[in-house]
C-alpha cells in the first residue's frame, strides 16, 4: 500500500473536504483528486461518496480509516520515541567495568544518571580488565571502564580519573613493629592478590618485579571486597585502591605500609571501540563522567 496515498486519504477523511485537504497538504485540488482516484483504483474499492457538502466515507473507507488512524498514531509515537532517544531521554546504556570502578566509582554516577533520565535502561557488568575489554570488543558493552593496561587492538582508551593503590595490612602485622621499611622487607611475605586477568594484579606484579621482590605464598580473590576483608582479618599484605578502603583506613582496621616506592598511581580508563558510534544515552553518560554533578541523593 502506498503510504503517500494513505496519508492523502487520511487527511480527506479527517477534513471531509478536498479543498481543505489540498490546502493542508500544499497541493492543488485537481492533483489531490487525481491521487485519491488512483488510490481507489489500486485498491479496487470506492473510499468516498462525493457530495456537494463534502466527502463522506463509504463502508470500505470507514474500515480503512480505522487502520490509517492507528498507523499514523503509531508513526507519531515512533517519531516521538526517536526524538527521546536522540535527546538521551530513553534508550539503553550497557556498561562493563573492572572491579574497583564498578563497585566504588560508577554506582553513585549511575544513580545520578538515573535520576536525570529515568526512562533509560541501564545494565552494568562487573568483572576484570580482560573480561571488560573483551566485552567492549564483542559489542556487548557500549563503554568499558578498566584499571589495568589495554591489550586488545581496535579499542581506544582515555583517562577519566586517577587512583592510588597502596600496600596495606592489618594493624597487628609483624612488619609494623619495624621502625622503617624498605621494599626488600616484603620479600617472602604472604600476599593477597586478585585473580589472573585482573589489571590491578598486573600492575602490582610489575611493581614487585621492578623492586626485585619475590613474594611468599599468594592467596587469590575474584573481587576486591573479598580481598579487603581477608586483609582486615590478617590474611597477609594486600595492594588495595584507596577509594575502596576509606572507612578501614579511618577506623584503623587497615594500615598503610610505609614503603613509598610500592605505592602505585594508576589511571582509570574509559574504553570504546575505535570506529563505534556512541548512542545518545552513552554520550550523555560520558558528559556526566567528564562533568560530574553532586551525586548525593
Amino acid at each position: 500500500m502506498n503510504l503517500h496515498h494513505l496519508a492523502i486519504f487520511a487527511t480527506v477523511a479527517a477534513t471531509g473536504s478536498l479543498t481543505a485537504s489540498a490546502r493542508k497538504l500544499h497541493v492543488s485540488q485537481p492533483a489531490l483528486s487525481r491521487e485519491l482516484k488512483a488510490f481507489e483504483q489500486r485498491l479496487g474499492v470506492t473510499l468516498f461518496e462525493r457530495h456537494a457538502k463534502g466527502m463522506r466515507l463509504t463502508q470500505a473507507g470507514e474500515v480503512l480509516n480505522r487502520y490509517a488512524v492507528r498507523l499514523f498514531e503509531l508513526e507519531r509515537t515512533a517519531e516521538a520515541a526517536m526524538q527521546e532517544i536522540a535527546g538521551a531521554l530513553r534508550g539503553r546504556l550497557t556498561l562493563g567495568a573492572s572491579n574497583t570502578i564498578g563497585t566504588y566509582v560508577l554506582p553513585p554516577l549511575l544513580a545520578a544518571f538515573r535520576r536525570q533520565r529515568p526512562r533509560v535502561e541501564i545494565s552494568l557488568f562487573v568483572g576484570n580488565t580482560e573480561q571488560v575489554s573483551q566485552g567492549v570488543d564483542d559489542m556487548r558493552f557500549m563503554l568499558g571502564f578498566i584499571e589495568g593496561p589495554l591489550h586488545l587492538q581496535g579499542l581506544r582508551s582515555s583517562v577519566f580519573q586517577h587512583d592510588e593503590i597502596m600496600p596495606v595490612a592489618a594493624p597487628d602485622h609483624p612488619l609494623f613493629a619495624r621502625q622503617t621499611l624498605e621494599p626488600a622487607d616484603l620479600a617472602g611475605e604472604a600476599l593477597l592478590m586478585r585473580e589472573h586477568g585482573s589489571g590491578t594484579r598486573e600492575l602490582i606484579a610489575a611493581a614487585l618485579q621492578r623492586q626485585n621482590i619475590t613474594p611468599g605464598e599468594t592467596m587469590e580473590f575474584g573481587n576486591t571486597e573479598a580481598l579487603k576483608r581477608a586483609a582486615v582479618h590478617g590474611g597477609g599484605i594486600a595492594w588495595l585502591p584507596r577509594i575502596c578502603m576509606l572507612n578501614e583506613l579511618a577506623d584503623g582496621s587497615l594500615r598503610t605500609l610505609p614503603v613509598r616506592a610500592l605505592t602505585i598511581t594508576r589511571p582509570l580508563m574509559m574504553v570504546q571501540r575505535e570506529s563505534a558510534h556512541l548512542e545518545p544515552a552513552a554520550e550523555a553518560f560520558v558528559r556526566l563522567l567528564q562533568h560530574p554533578i553532586d551525586t548525593a541523593v
